[in-house]
């Protein structure tokens, strides 16, 4: 009896404090739900009050594709293409960028293109490069460099001469100079790019040391804009992938690393920051509205760069009249803006197996070879066994070109660990593969 007497008196007292805890989280997931809300309205404010919108553009724009009113939550999305440009503009240039990206260009050019394919029911995205190079038919201006349609008539020109060169639908218009560049970049503290050599361009200013390296908004820009790459290799410099397509591809490889560091903000301050940069520096069309833009964010958040699917359209290099162009490579381009419309995977245009470079990266004898020999299979071909220039690597790094994604895929599982990074490899390898402590000892 004064067991059951004991346990009556306690219970009502237990029932009051689950009573207590069930309004505690009550209140706290409702000040949590609506102080999210706050800060997203917040958020998006500040891009509004602060970017800016480019209303002659619309008219070259392919009008959206509507939802029906009145349907079902599952309705699927469209996707929507972004014609991405970084403009060489010098105006309002910080000093601290001055004197590393030439002094004598007159005007504006149109220095990185892109199209951006966004599938946010899928959760993917395709990235598709145009040198700046290419030659194209400018309406009004004759034959040029698709550059120079920027140069001729901003946007609007821009838009329509990248959309009849192509034959792709353009959405969407995001434009972002020199200054705002580098100024997303410094927000994010800094972007990683793995370097298995010292690499320097004199031009840009480049100069960065073997190893993991960690880039602020300058460096990030002289890489992106480089187009003499050298690395130093047994004591010589040696050109790697330079020229106009290797600079599109490191283009492509900064904006991988930038949606990288994106997917991790420390702080919300941090978000506000990088927005405050976003709209400061900015130009997007005018029906690019605020909430496209949060629809768009929503989207990218399960987007992971390494399953970006990139590509720089096939060309090769011609004089003509004097000038150095890029034709398209048939029936290479064909295909890859075939791919690009129905939204399907590029393909690598590799035939027989991968070609792999492995260098030791950890300072352990033998390690480069012992990870070779887990490549022993039809599939791959080790070119080269070498050492790095850097012996600290904690995690095996396996480097590719942004547009070769799928085979350094492929090498990491068959290697079993390791993370795949993009950026300059030999012309003459596919992969490299830079072994570092995370590695089997034997």
């Amino acid at each position: 009896m004064a067991r059951s007497s004991t346990h009556t008196s306690k219970h009502p007292r237990a029932r009051k404090w689950i009573r207590r805890g069930l309004i505690t989280l009550l209140v706290i997931a409702n000040i949590t739900v609506f102080g999210a809300i706050f800060t997203v309205r917040n958020l998006s404010q500040t891009v509004e009050d602060n970017i800016t919108r480019d209303t002659d553009v619309v008219r070259a724009l392919t009008p959206t594709t509507k939802q029906p009113s009145g349907g079902k939550a599952t309705v699927r999305q469209p996707p929507s293409t972004f014609l991405i440009l970084g403009s060489d503009s010098r105006a309002d240039l910080n000093e601290d960028l001055q004197g590393n990206f030439g002094t004598t260009a007159g005007g504006a050019r149109a220095d990185v293109i892109m199209l951006m394919q966004v599938f946010p029911d899928e959760h993917r995205a395709q990235v598709l490069s145009l040198p700046r190079d290419l030659k194209v038919d400018i309406e009004g201006y004759g034959t040029n460099k698709i550059n120079a349609a920027y140069a001729y008539g901003r946007s609007e020109l821009m838009v329509r001469t990248v959309k009849e060169a192509t034959g792709l639908p353009i959405h969407h218009y995001v434009e972002v100079d020199f200054s705002g560049f580098a100024a997303i970049v410094d927000q994010l503290g800094g972007i990683t790019i793995d370097f298995p050599y010292p690499a320097r361009d004199k031009g840009s200013g480049l100069a960065v040391d073997a190893g993991h390296q960690t880039l602020d908004g300058s460096s990030a820009l002289a890489y992106a804009r480089s187009r003499h790459y050298q690395e130093l290799r047994n004591g010589s410099w040696v050109s790697v992938d330079s020229g106009d397509i290797g600079r599109t591809r490191r283009q492509q490889q900064i904006i991988l690393a930038i949606l990288t560091e994106l997917k991790r903000p420390s702080s919300i301050a941090d978000l506000s920051g990088l927005l405050q940069a976003f709209g400061k520096y900015v130009t997007v069309d005018a029906t690019l509205s605020q909430k496209t833009l949060l629809d768009l964010a929503w989207a990218m958040r399960s987007i992971d760069a390494s399953t970006i699917d990139t590509m720089t359209l096939p060309t090769y290099g011609k004089m003509i009249d004097g000038r150095s162009y890029q034709l398209p490579k048939e029936p290479d381009a064909a295909r890859v803006l075939a791919a690009f419309a129905a939204g399907e995977p590029f393909e690598t245009g590799i035939e027989g197996p991968i070609r792999v470079q492995v260098l030791n990266g950890n300072g352990i004898a033998g390690a480069a070879a012992r990870t070779a020999a887990l490549l022993d299979s039809p599939a791959f071909k080790v070119a080269d066994i070498g050492d790095a220039d850097a012996s600290n690597f904690a995690t095996t790094v396996i480097l590719a070109r942004s547009d070769r994604h799928q085979l350094a895929e492929a090498v990491a599982d068959a290697l079993g660990f390791g993370s795949v990074s993009f950026g300059s490899v030999p012309s003459n390898i596919d992969v490299v593969v830079i072994v570092g402590s995370d590695a089997p000892a034997a």
